[in-house]
């Protein structure tokens, strides 16, 4: 393995610029700064020893008793060089302590001067519209590929048509869907008092109406398994790689048992149970243990409802069940059947040329053991079975459930385990709208949320489709006073987002070219499930968050508090390290932007707001929850659709594209620094990374010349009111402005690169600084094919993997480099200042 202490050391930086935006202190570079000052002032010891030993310039022998003249003036020199030195040490010293000071704080980003179109944009949303948008969308249930979810789509196209957007259509598309038939869990052996026939269905509540809606979706996993297992059960906690290796080093037999697992800890349920199938397990169960999202340990801040169960909090009771996906969320996303090419046809074609379907056995994402989720309280007799067998001590492993000690068993008697569902092409609706641009119509703004949901969805996410339509309701008011977006602005209702992101996936593989042309950047619009915002994406938005954030009030503060400083409190109350910026996550798995950011390179962030949370996929999630608990007042939701809305008009609307290649230069420097230095026999070898080194330091050396010289075009560009249309800029202006938002468009696509020969073995994923991580499957591994490439190496295996990798990674930071650098146009470039062609 290799050892927990150093990063990649860098080459020595002499360059003090800071991020224009990042208000903190670079206290490594301090220190380094302060080393090298130590170092200055031992050099120049020697001064000391002149100012006390004067007389080691005079002659040995003085003849005539008179000092030398000459040796005076050296030493006079050499006193009055030495206090420049010092006044000059000191100097440097108090200016970057006061630097520390002032800019180590929590400061809020400036904010700049709102358009008219951007005051409208955050006055018009209304709180009573969303409401009633949200009721609609969770009348009944509406999974994927049902009747119910096609009505929705043609009520979401005609509202928005009805709201102006006048060019919506529906787009279908025919993927691999499953159907539950039947499911069945029971204790079939063993003592009598552990035979038990579990429950698999979740109880109406009186005063929740919906959850006795007679089509509530039965409790299943979207592509799990046909079929019948029958076997012991081993708990094995959150089925993490860890968790099953300390299992297998305890001595617990896994082989022919059913995995027992509970939901989180970081890992999608496809990890959980692909890990119990390659641990030889016959079948999976996933449970919500009530330590994860129950009412166990819920008190004080953040928490802001009473710690009990739905009804009474809105934490998940003992019958509520969370449905999942197992798809192999860390290998792809999308139609399992058409990885790669949309699912256009009946037969998998993409309109371009036919593609066979693959089969389950030779798709590289579906499990190939049956599954169930379960409720805790289904859960708690088989935890029973396990009392005082095997592993009774492992640390983390004890759950919210007090009845029992969590061990891992196996059982005392066996469990069947009957998983009959059906796969079947099934048609699915995305629903799409389009706002024409008028300077640059070829350049499209995304925005996307997903329809379909497990049952209701009121959280996850019809609340997101709520949000998406109250914008369009507001982008039509703003288009009817005559407000035309600078670039085209597209809106879509994706379907199918809980099979594994299908609906955006299949879309994303059928519009690739020309998404890879003219995409601008993807928004996700999630959903609403609290009150904290929450934020996952590249590093290029993060300024633009912020300043959008600093822009909007806070509800119930009296406006006291904008979004970005309530969203600062949150993420330092909750990160386990405070920062003087909130916490923007890494882009992994789980949202419709995986295909977008992934797959196509598209600059992508992920939105939602968060919060007592404790319903997700249960038919529990509903209005009656979300009334009482989520959001009362509704005045998150409109807060919601205001941070939207803004970010919408700010990257449709600003002249200069408001994504800052330079931020990713910094991200990656530091992602370098949390690689762990590769070990052969004992020794480190650094020569391996030196290209991985060049292609990092060149890259922060082109992304900070181009912020300089996009600094000075968006100088020259205040000199001219926004009305003022390109085409009646000065020619030289006009053509470095378009020259300069395609570089910045296309920077992301250098990112992504083909793995040609599979060594990494998920060809899908193609971007080189972020994938979901393998072992987890939705939260982001950073430089991934060397995090994947080094593990593998420090157990034993060949370096070739881990050269492979650095070839890859390179690769990528040198095309993003190139994006940054060519002229896309055959002018040439009238400013020569502006040629950055040179290194």
């Amino acid at each position: 393995m290799a050892p927990k202490y150093s990063a990649i050391n860098h080459p020595p930086d002499n360059d003090n610029e800071r991020h224009q935006s990042h208000h903190h202190i670079d206290l490594p570079a301090l220190l380094n700064e302060a080393a090298e000052t130590a170092h200055t002032i031992a050099k120049y010891a020697w001064l000391y020893k002149l100012l006390r030993f004067a007389n080691e310039y005079t002659p040995l022998l003085d003849r005539h008793g008179i000092p030398d003249r000459h040796a005076i003036k050296r030493l006079l020199t050499r006193v009055v060089s030495c206090c420049c030195f010092l006044f000059i040490l000191i100097i440097v010293i108090v200016s970057l302590v006061v630097y520390f000071f002032v800019h180590r704080g929590n400061d809020a980003p400036h904010k700049q001067p709102l358009t008219d179109p951007e005051k409208l944009v955050i006055e018009i949303p209304s709180s009573s519209f969303v409401k009633d948008f949200l009721h609609t969308y969770t009348a009944e249930p509406h999974l994927a590929g049902t009747d119910a979810d096609r009505r929705y789509a043609e009520w979401t196209r005609d509202k928005m048509v009805e709201f102006g957007i006048e060019d919506t259509t529906i787009q279908s598309y025919y993927p691999l869907l499953t159907s539950p038939v039947q499911q069945r869990l029971a204790i079939v052996s063993g003592p009598p008092e552990f035979i038990y026939e579990a429950k698999l269905k979740e109880d109406p509540i009186p005063e929740d109406t919906t959850s006795s809606h007679p089509n509530i979706t039965s409790t299943f996993h979207a592509y799990s398994k046909n079929g019948t297992a029958t076997g012991r059960v081993v708990y094995a906690n959150y089925g993490s790689r860890q968790d099953f290796e300390y299992l297998l080093r305890r001595g617990v037999e896994l082989r022919g048992t059913i995995a027992l697992m509970r939901s989180g800890g970081g890992v999608a349920a496809g990890i959980k149970v692909q890990g119990a199938e390659r641990h030889g397990c016959v079948g999976a169960l996933i449970y919500t243990d009530p330590a994860d999202d129950g009412a166990v340990d819920k008190q004080g801040y953040p928490y802001t409802h009473p710690d009990k169960e739905y009804p009474d909090g809105p934490w998940r009771s003992a019958n509520s069940v969370r449905r999942d996906s197992v798809e192999y969320i860390s290998m792809m996303a999308g139609d399992p059947s058409t990885p790669g090419w949309g699912a256009t046809t009946e037969q998998g074609g993409n309109g371009k040329e036919q593609q066979q379907r693959l089969d389950r056995d030779s798709s590289p994402c579906m499990s190939k053991i049956p599954s169930l989720p379960i409720s805790y309280g289904d859960a708690l007799p088989l935890l029973r079975a396990t009392q005082n067998i095997g592993v009774c001590d492992g640390e983390g492993w004890q759950g919210g459930l007090a009845q029992v000690v969590y061990c891992s068993g196996p059982s005392v008697g066996e469990a069947e385990l009957i998983n009959h569902v059906e796969d079947k092409v099934t048609p699915i609706w995305n629903v799409i709208g389009r706002i024409p641009g008028e300077q640059e119509p070829d350049h499209a703004v995304i925005l996307g949320t997903h329809r379909d949901a497990w049952v209701f969805g009121a959280a996850d996410a019809s609340s997101g489709s709520a949000t998406m339509l109250e914008l369009a309701r507001t982008l039509g008011i703003l288009l009817s006073k005559g407000w035309r977006p600078r670039r085209t602005i597209i809106l879509a209702s994706w379907d199918a987002h809980e099979y594994g992101m299908v609906g955006s996936t299949e879309w994303v593989e059928d519009n690739q070219d020309w998404l890879t042309e003219q995409a601008v950047g993807y928004l996700n619009v999630g959903g609403v499930a609290g009150q904290y915002f929450a934020a996952s994406a590249a590093p290029s938005f993060h300024q633009l968050l912020y300043q959008v954030t600093s822009s909007i009030v806070t509800p119930g503060t009296e406006g006291t508090k904008t979004v970005y400083e309530t969203w600062s409190e949150y993420t330092n109350s909750t990160e386990v390290e405070s920062k003087p910026l909130p916490t923007i996550h890494n882009l992994g798995a789980g949202a419709d932007a995986t295909a977008f950011f992934h797959h196509a390179g598209i600059t992508s962030v992920d939105l939602g707001m968060v919060g007592d949370y404790g319903v997700a996929h249960s038919a529990y999630d509903s209005f009656h929850w979300m009334e009482k608990f989520g959001d009362p007042t509704f005045e998150y939701h409109a807060t919601f659709v205001k941070i939207c809305g803004l970010l919408t008009v700010r990257l449709s609307d600003d002249r200069l594209l408001p994504m800052y290649p330079q931020d990713y230069s910094f991200a990656i420097r530091q992602y370098m620094d949390d690689l762990p230095l590769y070990e052969t026999n004992g020794m480190l070898l650094g020569s391996i990374y030196k290209p991985l080194f060049k292609s990092v330091k060149k890259l922060k050396k082109k992304t900070r010349r181009f912020e300089r010289r996009r600094a000075r075009l968006d100088e020259r560009l205040k000199e001219f009111d926004n009305n003022v249309k390109d085409a009646e800029l000065p020619s030289v202006i006009a053509k470095r402005l378009a020259k300069t938002n395609k570089r910045i468009m296309y920077f992301e696509r250098g990112f992504i690169q083909d793995d040609e020969n599979n060594e990494m073995g998920r060809p899908w994923f193609k971007h080189v600084i972020y994938a979901p991580s393998l072992d987890q499957g939705v939260s982001a591994t950073t430089l991934p094919a060397m995090t994947e490439a080094l593990a593998e190496s420090n157990n034993g295996d060949t370096e070739e993997g881990l050269v492979h990798a650095i070839q890859r990674t390179s690769r990528g930071l040198y095309a993003a480099i190139e994006a940054l650098k060519t002229d896309y146009d055959d002018d040439d470039d009238d400013d020569i200042d502006d040629d950055d062609n040179d290194d």
